[in-house]
């Protein structure tokens, strides 16, 4: 496909004397399968805004996101570069270093206004992202637990905030915009007609919510700009399983049904209107896209591809160390080039996604030699530059409360070292622990509905299965506690493997226990470290004072 020249001669039309000035528009969608929009297959007319998009412009029907996980997909689409060389490898872990460089950095330094506006707080300021945004809104965090509810707005919020920056800009410089949409995430909510619209159906129900509030940004765009003076990238940042190879939601596991995005791309003037590309492109690709298509250099040394020319005979590298980080499974990291698909882990699994595309039938070990040529590609990425972190770049830990408080388990912190990508761990494999993970939402479920009893029982027999399941000891200490019985929740807390004890939540109970045992000199360190781990934060300072005043007074 040679959609460079002509778009490139589509901008230079688009710049003549009293047009708007070309502008770019990037539109994520959270957890959105590609087969839950039209345009890619759906039955039901859920997501005429986003089908207009395809319509008017390119649909990419073999896009893939690098890791089933919010923060790094999103990172690799502002960066260029895959997670294991930017360093972002789960949410809340820690933030990018800041000496990345990202899209946003490119063109505001070009001249253009930049803002982002985020739907939910895994996308906060403080992970890193907000480089170079002249304007970064996103949800505001909490000191909120490990199972609190949903921090997150909804996307109808988050278009009306972006539309106030559109018409309050600097209508003579051009302008970058991102805008996140978080409504597919768990748990589905949709208003009664759109449940009714999508059938009963709460996923799609929420995607066609998601819709809807596209439609009024795109109705924001053409009357503050016009749609044709713009480049506009349309991507989810990974898919939900919706039960698919015993996974109920997303982050662990890597096949095709996480994998697989919708990507769209429109460019000026509706160039290549209705085309589709079979290809297989990325996410990372959305940085060089952007810098081709508005006519400015792109950076030497990115994974990522320009969209405008995709390579027909391309591999592209996936990951997911949540497994790793959190419940002690191996971590999964492969690579596919559309045809053949590797998964790496303690048990490894090749597949033919043209003849077998629901992964049913691991070809290995019985055609090891057709994962080698997979294996070297792996090896290849493995030996380029990584993007280094200062020893003063972390992140707090209330921000890794807050989200845990979205729905994920936080990842543990303090753990730096990964192992590459084909490292041989020994661990559990994660996709024989789906009952596991399984068993844990349940238990939160039970808590939730009131039943924190067999919660606890439910947790109790699954740490002694998993003692390096440090999710579910954290959570299985915050009910004990909350049942007053600080000595068993102390207990636990000692069983939280060391790596993942430095967390403002572990260190807080394990304070907050101690004191309720009559314990103030031991409780006031992790009172203190706890507000180091989240510094000014009233919660930690008042809890700090309280047991220091009880020490000076004995």
């Amino acid at each position: 496909m040679r959609v460079r020249a002509l778009a490139l001669a589509a901008l230079v039309a688009g710049c003549g004397a009293g047009e708007p000035p070309l502008s770019a528009v990037l539109i994520t969608l959270d957890t959105t399968n590609r087969d839950a929009l039209g345009c890619f297959g759906q039955a039901l007319a859920l997501t005429p805004n986003l089908d207009r998009i395809a319509k008017e412009g390119i649909a990419f029907d073999q896009a893939r996101t690098v890791a089933p996980i919010t923060l790094p997909a999103h990172t690799s689409m502002l960066t260029g570069l895959v997670p294991l060389r930017h360093g972002v490898r789960d949410n809340a872990l820690a933030p990018l270093a800041r000496s990345a460089e990202t899209l946003s950095e490119r063109l505001s330094s070009a001249g253009f206004q930049s803002a982002a506006f985020v739907s939910a707080v895994v996308l906060a300021a403080p992970y890193g992202l907000d480089q170079g945004f002249g304007v970064y809104d996103a949800p505001l965090g909490s000191a909120g637990g490990a199972t609190a509810h949903m921090l997150e707005r909804p996307a109808e919020d988050t278009v009306r905030a972006a539309s106030a920056w559109l018409r309050a800009r600097d209508r003579a410089r051009p302008f970058f915009l991102w805008l996140h949409a978080f409504e597919p995430h768990e748990p589905y909510a949709p208003a009664r007609e759109l449940l009714e619209l999508a059938r009963g159906d709460p996923y799609l129900g929420e995607v066609a919510a998601l819709d809807g509030a596209l439609g009024e940004l795109l109705r924001v765009l053409e009357e503050e700009h016009g749609l044709d003076h713009l480049v506009l990238i349309v991507s989810a940042d990974h898919g939900e399983m919706l039960g698919e190879h015993g996974e109920r939601t997303h982050s662990v596991l890597c096949y095709e049904r996480a994998l697989r995005v919708p990507l769209l791309v429109r460019l000026p003037g509706g160039a290549h209107a209705g085309e589709r590309v079979t290809s297989p492109v990325c996410v990372t690709d959305v940085m060089p896209t952007f810098l081709e298509a508005l006519a400015l250099p792109v950076p030497a040394g990115l994974d990522g591809q320009s969209l405008l020319a995709p390579a027909p005979r391309r591999g592209t590298y996936f990951e997911s160390y949540t497994g790793y980080l959190n419940y002690g499974w191996s971590p999964i990291t492969g690579w596919t080039d559309g045809e053949r698909k590797l998964l790496h882990g303690t048990a490894s699994e090749l597949y033919d996604l043209a003849r077998d595309p629901a992964e049913q039938e691991n070809l290995l070990p019985g055609e090891s030699a057709g994962a080698e040529r997979l294996h070297h590609a792996i090896e290849a990425l493995s030996a380029l530059p990584r993007i280094e972190r200062g020893a003063d770049e972390h992140l707090d830990d209330g921000s890794r409360a807050d989200i845990q408080a979205l729905g994920y388990a936080g990842a543990a912190a303090g753990r730096s070292a990964f192992p590459e990508p084909l490292a041989d761990t020994g661990l559990p494999d994660a996709r024989t622990r789906m009952d596991e993970l399984e068993r844990f939402y349940r238990a939160v479920l039970r808590h939730n509905n009131g039943k924190t009893d067999e919660a606890i029982a439910e947790l109790t027999a699954l740490t002694q299965a998993n003692p390096g399941n440090a999710t579910a000891l954290n959570v299985l200490a915050t009910y004990l506690f909350q049942e007053k019985r600080p000595a068993e929740a102390l207990a636990v807390l000692e069983r939280i493997p060391e790596h993942a004890r430095e967390r403002v939540t572990v260190q807080d109970l394990l304070g907050h226990s101690l004191e309720q045992l009559g314990r103030p000199a031991e409780a006031v360190g992790h009172f203190e470290r706890a507000l180091a781990l989240k510094p000014g934060d009233p919660h930690q300072q008042q809890d700090l004072a309280r047991v220091r005043a009880l020490l000076g007074a004995r």
